[in-house]
């Protein structure tokens, strides 16, 4: 198999190429309006032993006859650029994916002020969100216990610094249900 690749790819290189169907040339360009064209191919392979499908899109380019006359020479009037949108202040959120017995977060670190927190949890039972300060003995901010493929969310305003997050339904934290989050400046 690795032989007829190794083949392919020498005629490839070796013979010249054909540029008929892979886009206009400079004489064609004048007599042709090229259209892209797509295809949804879906093919069958084997892979590690069983049967995938594996789905990809074809293109290609074919040339439309341009019709004859002064319609067909003259340019098309320019049309203004649209002024780009402004981009949007990034939102400051995290999402906190939790499931038996453990706890993921979106990314490692936000930044401090209002922080947007999303529970989805993804398990089984029902869990909550609790976080405090690490090595702070003050009542923890938390998100109410959610059910089962349900989410929640809510806003924080946290200060820069590390914090740990747990779920304290009885026995979850000791299962492994705690993680970590840096709030920086």
């Amino acid at each position: 198999m690795k032989k007829v690749i190794l083949l392919a790819l020498l005629l490839l290189v070796v013979t010249p190429a054909k540029t008929e169907g892979l886009g206009p040339s400079a004489a064609q360009a004048a007599e042709c309006r090229w259209e892209r064209h797509a295809k949804r191919v879906v093919k069958h392979v084997r892979r590690h032993g069983k049967i995938r499908k594996v789905v990809r899109r074809r293109h290609w380019w074919t040339c439309a006859a341009q019709a004859e006359g002064p319609a067909a020479s003259a340019p098309a009037p320019a049309t203004p650029a649209a002024p780009e949108p402004e981009p949007e202040p990034e939102a400051n959120r995290l999402a906190v994916k939790g499931a038996e017995y453990y706890l993921v977060l979106s990314r490692p670190s936000v930044k401090a002020g209002s922080v947007t927190i999303e529970l989805n949890n993804q398990g089984e039972d029902p869990h909550n969100l609790n976080l405090r300060p690490e090595g702070s003995s003050e009542e923890p901010q938390q998100i109410a216990e959610t059910d089962s493929l349900q989410h929640t969310t809510a806003t924080f305003d946290l200060a820069p610094g590390k914090y740990r997050l747990w779920c304290s339904l009885p026995g979850h934290e000791e299962k492994g249900m705690t993680t970590s989050l840096v709030v920086v400046e």
